[in-house]
């Protein structure tokens, strides 16, 4: 373990006011490229108070000497090794677990081994602690891996369902900037709602619901939301053959974003996949209102078009398939 401690003030404080800073976030994961770029845009959040990287690489050092150079009051601590992961989590109020992304060496089942392997070890470690913090889980195959979370941590009697979210933030901004691109809006003015799990045929864009709206035909429908559930290979083939990390990192600051401002005492909306059986699923991905005592409840929506309950009802059929499967993995392993 090593500590860098605060940087000493450069800028005259008549002229700066800064800040009041109150949360501890821990990034897991935090030396990988989505991790750096997260925990670079974390650095400046006026409510981190402490900044937390883990990581089993050695350059984790390297990437706290680097995030150091950025001048703010928050508080730099890194930690290395399986050993340190209890403590990496014991500091924390929000837990950012960033998941392997397939790219040029790395194949899709070597990152759903690697993934399992992680959030199977982060989920032994958060049953030792005594609190349970805000969990945030990014990653594929992301419909296993929170119910397989909220398994272990069921069996080590400390889960709160409230606190556990899988993050679908990227397929909300993904399908908000398309809608916008496709209709030459501002995407800033529109809001596209999705529902359902995250994967290629788990992902429901509620065109239905846009806003503003648009009365698109139905090829054009089926074209656009295609496109949305593939963007993710879009620009892994754009960039030959390397992931799409720097929307994955903002979707998740923009999810930290929602959870600082709730710890603080106020109330936000966060996309997220989490425990719901509203559907049968047990586990279920939408708009979910939350405060600082964890997720209150979904936004719910009527008068979807036959298209959309079509994807609907396909979608669940695969989310009870993944959440089976991340039920049963720990009898498997």
């Amino acid at each position: 373990m090593f500590v860098l401690k605060r940087l000493p003030k450069l800028l005259c404080t008549k002229c700066i006011t800064t800040p009041v800073r109150n949360c501890a976030v821990s990034v897991i994961g935090g030396a990988s490229d989505i991790g750096q770029t997260l925990c670079m845009m974390l650095r400046a959040q006026p409510t981190v108070s402490k900044l937390i990287i883990y990581d089993k690489p050695d350059i984790i050092n390297g990437v706290l000497m680097d995030l150091s150079h950025i001048p703010t009051d928050a508080h730099l601590k890194g930690y290395i090794g399986e050993e340190t992961l209890d403590r990496a989590l014991k500091e924390a109020d929000l837990v950012l677990a960033v998941g392997a992304v397939p790219d040029k060496t790395t194949s899709k089942t070597q990152c759903t081994l690697k993934n399992t392997e992680l959030i199977k070890t982060l989920a032994y470690k958060l049953s030792k602690l005594k609190t349970m913090p805000f969990v945030g889980i990014t990653g594929d195959p992301l419909n296993v891996l929170v119910p397989m979370t909220s398994e272990i941590l069921k069996n080590h009697q400390v889960y709160d369902p409230k606190k556990l979210f899988g993050i679908t933030t990227i397929d909300s901004i993904r399908a908000q900037t398309l809608y916008a691109l496709h209709n030459q809006w501002n995407p800033r003015e529109c809001v596209v709602p999705v529902i359902g799990g995250h994967s290629k045929d788990s992902i429901i864009p509620l065109l239905s619901q846009a806003k503003p709206y648009c009365d698109m035909n139905g090829k054009s429908i089926h074209e656009l939301i295609a496109k949305i559930r593939r963007s993710g290979d879009y620009v892994t083939e754009a960039k030959k053959g390397r992931p799409p990390t720097l929307s994955i990192a903002y979707s998740i600051l923009i999810f930290a974003r929602g959870i600082l401002h709730a710890l603080s005492g106020g109330v936000s909306k966060v996309n997220a996949f989490v425990e719901n059986n509203d559907f049968g699923t047990g586990f279920f991905g939408g708009l979910v209102t939350v405060d600082d005592t964890g997720a209150i409840d979904m936004q719910r929506y009527s008068h979807l078009s036959q298209y959309e309950c079509y994807l609907l009802e396909r979608g669940i059929e695969n989310i009870r398939k993944d959440v089976l499967k991340g039920k049963r993995i720990l009898d498997l392993a």
